[in-house]
């Protein structure tokens, strides 16, 4: 006589359910593990940033008020700010310990001791030279902005021959060239990264503007 054997088959399936929903939730599980380290790797970037551009603020105050006691040109004057060419990088070592020592910094100067200028947004120039020593991977902006305030129009009337016959004005721009202050726009980004989009490890550049004193 044949024997049929049957198997249950109810306990395989459960058991294969459970193995995809644990297999989803661990998935689910691991991405949010994943976000939440890059959120606190991105949190502990803007936190640099935010420290190196207040420092940078400090800096650029430090080289602004050396440049008044000295006879050397130490900090780019209105009529070396130039359009397109407006931003600048600091040059400077710390100390061993790691203090910053203002005096240590200046602004990059070429081989005829001229301030080299930037452009923001062309990175590929200024990623190298700007780096932060202390923090390859990050580096440092300074844009230049004298106040409006600086330039003039300024006309003068001649006296015409009789009153009937309007003399013509003559009229030229006067450029205040002692401007009480200047604004810095300090820009920290990452040496990897375009500064556009914060997504992963990348962060957007970081902006902070500071008034110095002149």
């Amino acid at each position: 006589m044949k024997k049929e054997n049957y198997y249950e088959s109810l306990g395989f399936v459960e058991a294969l359910i459970a193995i995809i929903v644990v297999g989803a939730s661990s998935i689910v599980l691991m991405q949010i593990a994943v976000n939440t380290m890059q959120s606190m790797i991105q949190n502990d970037t803007i936190d640099k940033m935010t420290q190196y551009a207040v420092e940078t603020s400090e800096i650029v105050q430090d080289i602004a008020n050396r440049d008044k006691e000295s006879d050397e040109n130490l900090f780019p004057d209105i009529d070396e700010v130039f359009v397109g060419r407006e931003c600048f990088v600091l040059t400077g070592t710390e100390s061993e310990e790691g203090n910053i020592n203002y005096s240590n910094y200046e602004f990059l100067k070429d081989n005829e001791a001229g301030f080299v200028g930037y452009q923001y947004g062309n990175s590929s120039e200024y990623k190298t030279t700007g780096v932060i020593q202390a923090e390859d991977e990050l580096f440092r902006l300074v844009c230049l902005e004298y106040p409006k305030e600086s330039s003039m129009e300024v006309c003068s009337i001649p006296s015409g021959p009789t009153p009937s016959d309007p003399p013509a004005s003559s009229c030229f721009i006067d450029y205040d060239k002692d401007p009480k202050y200047v604004t810095a726009k300090i820009i920290i980004g990452q040496r990897n990264s375009d500064g556009t989009v914060t997504k992963g490890n990348q962060v957007k550049d970081y902006t902070y503007y500071s008034v110095i004193r002149l």
